[in-house]
């Protein structure tokens, strides 16, 4: 079978590798869409840390089951479904209370190479092998590209919930890819009274104004005296949802006395931001982190099944396996692309 290989930073071949079998409690899942992710770009890069290489990239992919392992009763071959990537080892303090995001021995699929006994391929692959306890049943509804964002629509409902969103709050979301306008779009459908959404891509924006967003504003020199006449005591919610230090410091300029900040862009390890604790004390904020997913993925199914939410109008570009270089570099660029994607068959 074909996939895309990692061979070491900065260099991938699209090659052939030898066709998985599935073990005890695994599936031979047949790989349909696999979204390109900011992670498969650093990982290319070598800036992922941690990664062992060669590997076969892609965490955000659905498919249909080929095959099941001795012991897997509750999939059959021919079922539709998505992958949940992270992997907690479910003995761990962490995992057995609950917290299986903090996992002390966590693994993602399509993070790193695989290794004696755990198997790590990603979905950038014809065929991959994954546990059966990470599927997500697909609704005959819920299309293999839309499935494909399961596994990052688990984290945008995980920092909903990180965020307590209450009705008639007011939620500013800086940030516009993908990730963020969902973010939005699920807040003003959780009950937000207001939702802003401010970034230096205006194509994205636009997309933003059509789903549910009550206001976009483009971060130029005018973003600050917008966002403080659209709430001038500032948002009682502001989501982090770029990764940038920078605009994690800014974040403490928009949120209300009272409110909270959610970081759920992911900063480079190394990177760090500066704040006055003393704002943080006198104005009783709340900055809180979100990471992951825990036992969300399943609700984003339920979303995407009952139409709450639609994600095929962010797939911009869609491209075939062999074509993963041309998807990756034009993911590099958020002007012209918002989601890009690769469908196997094409």
């Amino acid at each position: 079978m074909e996939a895309v290989v990692i061979e070491k930073p900065k260099f991938f071949q699209v090659k052939e590798v030898p066709d998985p079998s599935p073990g005890e409690g695994e599936v031979l899942l047949e790989v349909k869409a696999c979204c390109v992710c900011g992670t498969d770009i650093h990982l290319l890069d070598g800036d992922f840390k941690g990664a062992l290489y060669p590997l076969i990239p892609g965490h955000e992919f659905s498919g249909v089951v080929k095959e099941v392992g001795p012991k897997v009763s509750h999939v059959k071959p021919g079922d539709r479904a998505a992958v949940e990537p992270f992997m907690a080892c479910g003995y761990c303090y962490f995992c057995k209370t609950g917290k299986t995001n903090q996992c002390l021995h966590g693994l993602v699929i399509g993070h790193s190479a695989s290794r004696e006994g755990l198997r790590l391929d990603g979905g950038f692959a014809e065929r991959v092998v994954i546990p059966s306890k990470n599927l997500i049943p697909l609704a005959d509804n819920v299309s293999y590209e839309a499935g494909s964002f399961i596994a990052n629509l688990g984290t945008i409902v995980h920092a909903l919930r990180r965020a307590e969103l209450q009705p008639g709050m007011d939620v500013l979301v800086f940030g516009t890819g993908a990730n963020g306008l969902i973010l939005a779009e699920l807040s003003k459908k959780a009950g937000a009274a207001k939702v802003v959404v401010t970034g230096r891509t205006k194509s994205r924006l636009e997309v933003a104004e059509k789903m549910a967003v009550d206001e976009t504003v483009v971060a130029d020199e005018n973003q600050d005296r917008e966002l403080k006449q659209i709430a001038p005591f500032g948002f009682d919610v502001v989501f982090e949802a770029t990764g940038s230090s920078q605009i994690v410091e800014r974040t403490f300029q928009y949120v209300k006395r009272g409110g909270k900040i959610v970081l759920y862009g992911l900063v480079p390890a190394q990177a760090f931001s500066s704040f006055n604790p003393f704002d943080v004390c006198r104005k009783e904020l709340q900055i809180v982190g979100s990471f992951s997913s825990v036992n969300t993925c399943i609700i984003a199914h339920e979303l995407l099944a009952s139409g709450l939410i639609q994600v095929e109008h962010l797939i911009s570009h869609r491209f075939a396996l062999k074509e993963w270089a041309t998807a990756v570099e034009t993911a590099r660029n958020p002007s012209k692309c918002m989601r890009s994607i690769v469908v196997m068959n094409r």
